[in-house]
């Protein structure tokens, strides 16, 4: 016959274990993540730097609740449902909740309608990451401006979202131009827009070492840039995940 205390500590032990084997195999959170996420990005998203936000993204929210595109050469007018189709021919990049990953660079592909996503998908998150392709654009900031106007309105249509906007890395093709195209970026921060200012890299584009044509990144710079970005969006959506 064991001593009572003997007893105590024994029958204490296997509940302790027992409690600890249940931890390591119980299934999801109890209380899963309700934000829905929705991101669009051009180029600069279909390689890895896309790669990489989406499986953050997949981590801190689930992947059913995770839906990414990414079309080579976008501009946020190309998103919009009451301008043309646009057709990447130069790459692609789309994630949805259970369904198999579509990628390609080149591949051609229409560019969704964001109105379109945003009714059908429902986020309460938006990211966007655009912004480069308006440098090489002859665009004043009269319509770059109406344009944003335009792309941030149909994103706060139907419901509060959270909208968080990547602005551009440094870019050595378009170095004379890209503090225009941030300045008019940054001006929708009066709207409710989170602006990740990517140029706080402090790492400037080197042609050959970043990338091989003044404007993308190689995998290793892309990388770089996407764990700047991801701490940058920790703090930014903690709020979100948090309430």
């Amino acid at each position: 016959v064991f001593p009572p205390l003997v007893l105590a500590l024994a029958i204490s032990f296997v509940v302790m274990v027992a409690r600890c084997n249940a931890a390591k195999t119980k299934g999801p959170p109890e209380h899963p993540p309700t934000d829905r996420v929705l991101f669009v990005g051009d180029s600069l998203s279909v390689g890895k730097f896309g790669e990489i936000l989406g499986d953050y993204l997949v981590r801190q929210y689930l992947r059913e609740n995770v839906e990414l595109y990414a079309s080579c050469g976008s501009s946020p007018e190309n998103w919009l449902r009451n301008e043309p189709v646009y057709r990447t021919k130069c790459g692609y990049r789309e994630m949805l909740p259970h369904r198999a990953l579509v990628v390609g660079d080149p591949m051609h592909h229409d560019t969704p309608k964001l109105e379109k996503l945003l009714e059908d998908f429902k986020p309460s998150i938006v990211i966007v990451q655009q912004g480069t392709n308006w440098m090489d654009r002859s665009l004043s900031d009269e319509k770059i401006s109406s344009i944003l106007d335009r792309f941030i309105g149909a994103m706060k249509k139907g419901g509060k979202r959270k909208i968080v906007w990547i602005g551009p890395p440094d870019s050595s093709r378009f170095a004379k131009v890209q503090g225009r195209i941030y300045r008019l970026i940054m001006m929708s921060k009066s709207g409710g827009v989170s602006v990740i200012d990517s140029r706080r890299l402090r790492r400037p584009y080197v042609l050959g070492k970043t990338g091989g044509d003044g404007i993308h990144y190689n995998s290793e710079s892309a990388t770089f840039w996407a764990n700047f970005v991801t701490r940058q969006l920790d703090e930014i959506l903690s709020e979100n995940r948090n309430r």
